[in-house]
């Protein structure tokens, strides 16, 4: 477990760095650089399905986030918090899941202010060229914050990826059991996005992300649109693909219309050189 490497005064709009800082207790807002990693030009393209950030203040909750943990993870994390000191600290916890190899993930920043607690973690996943291990791993990293810079009563614990996503947003008080309000999170259609590629990288479905924004047409999304993804408790239980065998008459673009995707996830999906297909042939439909 690593432990925080530097702190300084967030700057204010008129001033700059200076002075010894004194904490949160103090009133004044913390940034808190707790890696000498850059992280800004890691790549993630996975979803967050089974990732879990958090903040542990007691030695139960971590006993009981071990408890959730695969058998394979237990062993590391059990290690890593049994360093902390409750008393006086809480664990920041970002835990990636069990991934094959080539995965990472980094507490790169925690800002601290009246009401919030700001982590900004990096996220690595390998890229379609990087060698890959299929032997199970459970990336996770943890960092522990002074319970003194914690702010007081209720405050907000968000954290965010180097991309920007928001990855948890809970609402926290340390005086009493933390209460969570899972969020729906906001992503801004970029280049070359569809419905299909946010869809996958959201593991949810193309149906979850309509019903989330009903003023969207299963064709027509723009580039910097705002979707809202919905969280696990209103995602469907299971992304199922479905198989299509292609019948007389039938093109791409009215499969595609059918199963209100883009002719170009069809393709994208299921490895298509050309909009060429044949009768009897099998299409994976991801909806």
């Amino acid at each position: 477990m690593r432990k925080l490497l530097a702190v300084f005064l967030l700057l204010t709009l008129l001033g700059g760095i200076s002075g010894a800082v004194y904490g949160a207790s103090q009133g004044k807002g913390l940034m808190l650089s707790v890696s000498d990693k850059d992280v800004s030009e890691w790549k993630w393209q996975a979803g967050t399905k089974n990732t879990d950030f958090r903040l542990i203040s007691s030695r139960d909750e971590a006993r009981q986030f071990i408890r959730i943990l695969p058998k394979g993870a237990r062993g590391q994390v059990r290690k890593a918090l049994a360093d902390v000191n409750f008393n006086r600290q809480v664990a920041i916890v970002a835990y990636l899941g069990e991934r094959p190899g080539g995965y990472d993930v980094e507490i790169a920043q925690i800002n601290v202010n009246d009401r919030s607690l700001l982590v900004r973690v990096g996220m690595q996943s390998p890229g379609k060229r990087d060698a890959v291990t299929m032997i199970a791993t459970y990336p996770f990293d943890i960092v522990t914050l002074d319970r003194k810079d914690v702010p007081e009563g209720d405050f907000e614990f968000i954290v965010f990826n180097q991309h920007g996503l928001a990855v948890s947003d809970k609402w926290m008080n340390l005086s009493r059991a933390a209460s969570v309000v899972q969020r729906d999170q906001v992503h801004t259609v970029r280049t070359g996005e569809s419905l299909w590629s946010i869809s996958q990288r959201y593991n949810v479905t193309i149906a979850d992300l309509l019903a989330m924004n009903p003023s969207v047409k299963s064709d027509t999304i723009w580039i910097g649109q705002k979707l809202r993804v919905p969280d696990e408790s209103r995602r469907a239980s299971v992304i199922n693909p479905t198989t299509y065998v292609v019948r007389t008459g039938d093109s791409l673009w009215a499969i595609a219309k059918k199963y209100r995707i883009t002719v170009e996830d069809l393709m994208r999906s299921n490895s298509l050189p050309d909009h060429n297909i044949l009768i009897g042939q099998k299409l994976t439909i991801t909806a």
